[in-house]
């Protein structure tokens, strides 16, 4: 779509305005054509709002037709489904088992299955009717076994209420901060472009860390790699840094370097260190994840570093200076572990 001229821009802009206090559906139109007449990719749009490449393309021809008047005016008059409830339960059993990219995908099926058309705005009806929406499915692990994960929560909580004061907790993992812009969403004001500066390169930080599961205390290393050589390391330095301790409880993933012979020869020299090892395919019971997306958030996202170097310093800054988070990271860490049902 191309750019709008500043007079339609006002145009819509009232409109909008006017369309949020009686017409919640006319005002998100008019938002898509406000973003795409505004520098706004279709890919973007389609994912600020959750909207697919059809409904988009015919916001767009429908204004181009004629003008917000014909975008915002809709023949829908609310009338019954084309199936029967039968077929309704067999679309909605297929809609389950597959992910349609397109609403045509799903028009076809239709026409298959029950010989029935429909047209995009009448499925689209449907598909609301039915309380489906279009948006991104949650990635999460692809073999998580639920039964290990629930009987890992249950003994990890009840350890916690039951453990002595000299017992240290830790949560272990790495992450690789790519030197490059993410793209989040923020507030931007109405019709106005906001443009990020991106980075060619692929470089990259190697950070392994580990996080007090009661005090929320952080220790995190760099590295050129993450393996056994970094791992090593870090068992140093928790044992220094835990030298009262009766005993320090790490809890981390199947890594391989985390069951080399090099780190369980190291483990016989610091007796009070016991590994524990998460049920296979469970990030989402490492608490220091947690810790991990937090960081992404506060220096990664919408921020552009010029060079290495200063990504470099932005991410060790922010480790530096970890505990004017310190509230903010103890919100995180509170609640429960989220078990991966399928």
């Amino acid at each position: 779509m191309k750019d709008l001229t500043d007079n339609e821009l006002v145009k819509l802009s009232e409109a909008h305005r006017d369309a949020k206090r009686t017409n919640a559906n006319a005002a998100y139109k008019i938002n898509a054509i406000i973003l795409l007449g505004t520098g706004w990719k279709l890919k973007q749009v389609k994912q600020a709002l959750l909207l697919d490449d059809e409904t988009l393309r015919s916001y767009v021809e429908k204004y181009r037709q004629g003008g917000v008047t014909a975008l915002i005016t809709t023949s829908y008059k609310g009338a019954h489904s084309q199936l029967d409830k039968k077929q309704i339960n067999q679309l909605c059993k297929s809609l389950e088992k597959h992910i349609y990219l397109t609403t045509s995908e799903v028009i076809e099926y239709v026409k298959d299955k029950f010989g029935i058309v429909y047209s995009l705005s009448g499925m689209r009806d449907l598909l609301h009717r039915l309380g489906y929406e279009y948006k991104k499915p949650k990635l999460v692990p692809g073999n998580p076994d639920i039964d290990a994960q629930e009987v890992f929560a249950k003994q990890y909580e009840a350890f916690m209420l039951e453990k002595s004061d000299d017992i240290e907790v830790l949560f272990i993992d790495a992450v690789h901060p790519e030197h490059n812009t993410l793209a989040a969403c923020g507030w931007i004001k109405s019709g106005q472009k906001r443009e990020l500066k991106t980075n060619s390169g692929r470089q990259r930080l190697n950070l392994h860390g580990a996080i007090n599961a009661e005090t929320y205390e952080v220790t995190v290393i760099e590295s050129g790699m993450v393996n056994t050589d970094s791992t090593i390391q870090l068992l140093e330095i928790l044992d220094q840094k835990y030298s009262s301790a009766k005993e320090i409880i790490l809890i981390l993933d199947n890594a391989k370097y985390h069951y080399s012979k090099e780190v369980q020869k190291h483990l016989k020299d610091y007796p009070r260190i016991r590994m524990a090892f998460l049920p296979s395919y469970s990030p989402n019971l490492n608490l220091i994840e947690r810790l991990w997306r937090f960081f992404k958030k506060k220096v990664l996202y919408n921020r552009y570093h010029e060079n290495i170097k200063m990504f470099r310093k932005a991410c060790i800054n922010f480790f530096k200076n970890i505990h004017q988070y310190s509230d903010e990271i103890a919100s995180l860490m509170s609640g429960g572990f989220e078990i991966n049902y399928t």
